[in-house]
């Protein structure tokens, strides 16, 4: 495979660097793919002898998914089971960032692009024994962006592949995919493991409405498990595929899994988590607390992580809300956000300072813990004090009669947010605002929150800057409820779209960096926190990897039997 590495281009003075590079992810005409290599992030420890087969991995979850279909899930604890039964396109470095082949082997991408012409790998069959190929391709990104109201499926993908116009089939393994305005980022997108993942399903599963894909017999993928038991908000089993031998050359591993299955086991409660895989009920768990994993490291447990990549975990800010909708509040808010305090005291070993709106993994996230991500209690004070609110009688602000209140939503998905929120929350009273907060939000209904909530939790994960125009741009997710009379909607809406124009690594960095500026300095649409996620597992498990947006695969895990 031929890529070129760029260095990112040089910033301001103001800013410390750009983190990561930006790799050539395609350009136009065919690259031949199939002989790429790639690393992976293995959780456990790396084993002393040659891989094992058999044997049953148990692993604890905070949470279940609500469905079987990998387009609807929609939590990052229930998007981990999709990469175990539903192959993608193609496959993201978690390194360099880079797109490699997976069930594409070669792909021509016009001068605009707008066109993606792929060549599918042969031999492949989903779980049911069907093909795969260029059809299928076609059906699925067609329900994935339109729905199908006739089955009651939703257009899951429509947000993220906005533009799509269709697909053609060309011949039986070469489809086209084609979209109404540039779409730079697809050769990516259709890596992406998380939530509302692009994974391939097969007719069966097409074919089947909402409550049908409940059913673990009307689940058909072409990855190495299939699903034979799902009991929701307590197990889902998946067992292995024996003719599995397509697996995405990055993970450096042919044939199928050494596991015979894998058991997700939901346990909500982080400490009843931690309590499993003490005792050997569980082999591995997700989302352990900062507590628990420095004792579980001395205790002989190995411990890997990786950040999730794309927006760090924080607070989208509600721009069509009083008082939100003053840039100085928002910019008051930023200020008491004391993300270098989080570090040193409620976060885990394995998590991370929020530098940016983006993660450090993705690439072209900048620094900007030293200029607008600066915790400054005083210079939220003065924010405050030229917006016009003055401090009261009990210390909260008030103006025209109105208390300084704001309401705000949590993340009961990611435990350790409760304590960096419920310090946000302390450093917000001692600048004079009142923050009403609800940790779990879940059953809120998103129309009350938009009304009412004016600072609302994410944590959306993708490892391409387009994750911004995804989630601010006004005419994607508005995650910041930019209203319509907004002065600069259409200039926003125009930046955040401009990242989708372009392959090429300089000029990309150059709008990664002015999406950023935009998102954190220009509007002050976001308040990132931190970099959440970490895997830990017990001895005698190896190679439990962590892909390029931090999900697990299971391709590669064995468990030693000695």
């Amino acid at each position: 495979m031929e890529t070129t590495v760029h260095a990112p281009r040089p910033v301001r003075e103001r800013r410390r660097r750009f983190r990561g590079v930006f790799g050539v992810l395609a350009l136009t005409g065919v690259l031949a793919l199939t002989g790429c290599s790639s690393t992976v992030d293995a959780a456990g420890g790396t084993g002393s002898g040659d891989p094992q087969s058999g044997g049953t991995l148990r692993i604890a979850l905070l949470s279940s998914p609500e469905s079987l279909d990998p387009h609807l899930n929609t939590s990052f604890a229930a998007s981990n089971y999709g990469n175990s039964v539903f192959d993608k396109l193609t496959w993201q470095d978690p390194e360099t960032g880079e797109i490699g082949p997976w069930l594409a082997t070669a792909w021509e991408v016009n001068d605009t692009n707008t066109e993606f012409t792929f060549t599918l790998r042969e031999g492949v069959t989903f779980s049911d024994g069907t093909p795969f190929n260029a059809d299928i391709v076609k059906k699925n990104f067609d329900q994935y962006v339109f729905g199908d109201p006739a089955l009651g499926i939703k257009p899951n993908g429509a947000t993220h592949l906005k533009s799509y116009q269709g697909s053609e089939v060309v011949s039986d393994n070469v489809v086209k995919i084609v979209f109404k305005s540039p779409s730079a980022s697809f050769l990516q997108f259709i890596s992406y493991s998380g939530n509302n993942q692009p994974g391939i399903i097969g007719q069966k599963t097409l074919s089947s409405n909402a409550e049908q894909r409940l059913d673990p017999t009307n689940i058909v993928g072409t990855g190495p498990f299939v699903v034979t038991e799902y009991a929701p908000k307590e197990r889902t089993v998946l067992t292995k595929r024996a003719d599995y031998n397509w697996g995405a050359p990055g993970l450096n591993h042919e044939g199928p899994a050494y596991l015979d299955k894998v058991e997700f086991v939901t346990i909500p409660e982080a400490s009843v988590r931690t309590g499993a895989l003490q005792s050997g009920e569980v082999q591995a768990a997700f989302d352990i607390l900062p507590t628990d994993e420095t004792v579980l490291e001395a205790q002989g447990f190995d411990i890997t992580s990786r950040t999730i990549a794309g927006l760090n975990l924080g607070w989208n800010i509600n721009t069509s809300l009083e008082p939100t909708n003053d840039i100085n509040v928002r910019r008051a808010i930023v200020r008491a956000t004391n993300r270098a305090g989080f570090k040193d005291t409620v976060l885990a070993p394995s998590e991370g300072q929020a530098k940016s709106v983006l993660a450090a993994h993705v690439q072209g996230s900048t620094d900007y813990t030293d200029d607008v991500l600066k915790f400054d209690l005083e210079e939220s004070k003065r924010l405050l004090d030229e917006a016009g609110w003055k401090v009261g009688a009990d210390g909260i602000r008030e103006k025209d009669g109105k208390k300084l209140t704001l309401k705000a939503t949590g993340h009961y998905l990611v435990p350790n947010s409760r304590y960096t929120y419920e310090s946000i929350q302390a450093s917000l009273k001692e600048i004079g605002v009142d923050l009403d907060f609800q940790f779990d939000a879940s059953n809120i209904p998103t129309d009350q929150v938009n009304k009412e909530y004016h600072l609302i939790n994410t944590n959306r994960s993708r490892n391409d800057p387009a994750i911004l125009n995804v989630n601010f741009n006004p005419d994607r997710g508005n995650s910041a409820r930019i209203p319509a009379d907004f002065p600069d909607r259409q200039k926003i809406a125009d930046t955040l779209e401009a990242l989708e124009s372009t392959l090429d690594p300089t000029q990309r960095a150059a709008l990664t960096e002015q999406a950023q500026e935009l998102v954190l300095d220009e509007y002050v649409l976001y308040d990132p926190v931190f970099e959440p996620s970490q895997v830990a597992a017990s001895k005698g498990v190896h190679d439990i990897d962590l892909d390029a947006t931090s999900r697990l695969h299971f391709l590669r895990t064995w468990i030693d039997q000695s």
